[in-house]
């Protein structure tokens, strides 16, 4: 236990994700990233992104990714080599023609239920093994125009749906949302009327400048606060040059303070397509979250 007065859980370091698939320079999952001493190992799809009319969301969603890259039997090959790993379909996108923005709230979560599950169909009827192909969805929203109770109750009530569905509840074992900071509070709403239903809050601090680790460390301290949970908060890393790389080195450096305390569950990165073929932060921060 951290002798940290503002640090109160005994967290052990159990998982590690890394977005893939949002360029085409990977032809598979590259299992020479994997350390195995790692309890929980995430690749996250992305992304599945929804068709616009005239700017609004429809509900409809399509991959971007390779399918002939990250295909079934790619990712029944992967998990039979590495038990840890499970694969998560990120649903949403990172560019501003991405937005949250529904033509219609109703019509938009009949089409999401539907479309996603599809998606997952796709990969759970391709491939028949003992466990499954798809292990969850990921919350992935950039930008967002709709009020916060508007994004709140619609992806809420998307993942609710889509684990009482019987034909894909098994896929939906992970659930994950992944906030900045100016879009906390729709984030923050979304956790708060659904926490028993999110597994994950992966915050992405690499689109914050931090101009000390303390700083960094400061922030961790206070979204514990906010969303009330000391072991479902990961640390957000980027492996893109567009980073200020300060910033992403204080980052680091407070990922190391905070697993010498005890306080710090696991990272994610954004994303294998930037740092292929090396992985060398990859590498760096799991052996971090193993080292005894």
């Amino acid at each position: 236990m951290s002798s940290d007065p503002d640090i109160d859980a005994d967290v052990k370091p159990t998982i590690f994700r890394e977005y893939i698939g949002m360029e085409d320079n990977i032809d598979d999952f590259p299992a020479n990233m994997i350390n195995d001493n790692i309890k929980e190992f995430h690749f996250i799809l992305g992304f599945a992104t929804e068709l616009y009319v005239d700017g609004k969301g429809t509900g409809e969603f399509n991959r971007t990714w390779s399918i002939e890259n990250f295909s079934p039997e790619n990712v029944a090959k992967l998990k039979k080599l590495h038990r840890q790993v499970k694969v998560v379909i990120s649903i949403g996108g990172i560019g501003h023609e991405y937005q949250f923005n529904p033509q219609n709230n109703e019509d938009w979560i009949t089409n999401a239920v539907s479309s996603i599950k599809e998606i997952i169909l796709d990969y759970e009827n391709e491939v028949i093994i003992d466990e499954n192909i798809i292990d969850g969805i990921d919350i992935n929203y950039e930008n967002i125009t709709s009020s916060v109770d508007d994004f709140s109750n619609c992806i809420g009530q998307v993942i609710q749906k889509l684990k009482e569905d019987p034909d894909v509840s098994k896929s939906m074992k992970i659930v994950s949302i992944a906030p900045t900071e100016l879009l906390q509070p729709h984030y923050l709403k979304l956790y708060l009327v659904s926490k028993d239903n999110i597994d994950w809050i992966d915050y992405k601090f690499y689109n914050q400048y931090f101009s000390s680790r303390d700083e960094f460390v400061s922030l961790f301290k206070k979204l514990v606060t906010d969303y009330d949970t000391e072991f479902k908060l990961l640390a957000g890393v980027s492996t893109y040059t567009g980073i200020p790389s300060e910033s992403q080195g204080l980052i680091v450096d407070g990922c190391k303070y905070l697993l010498s305390r005890a306080s710090l569950a696991g990272v994610f990165v954004l994303d294998a397509n930037a740092s292929a073929p090396a992985y060398s932060l990859e590498r760096q921060l799991q052996e971090l979250l193993t080292k005894e």
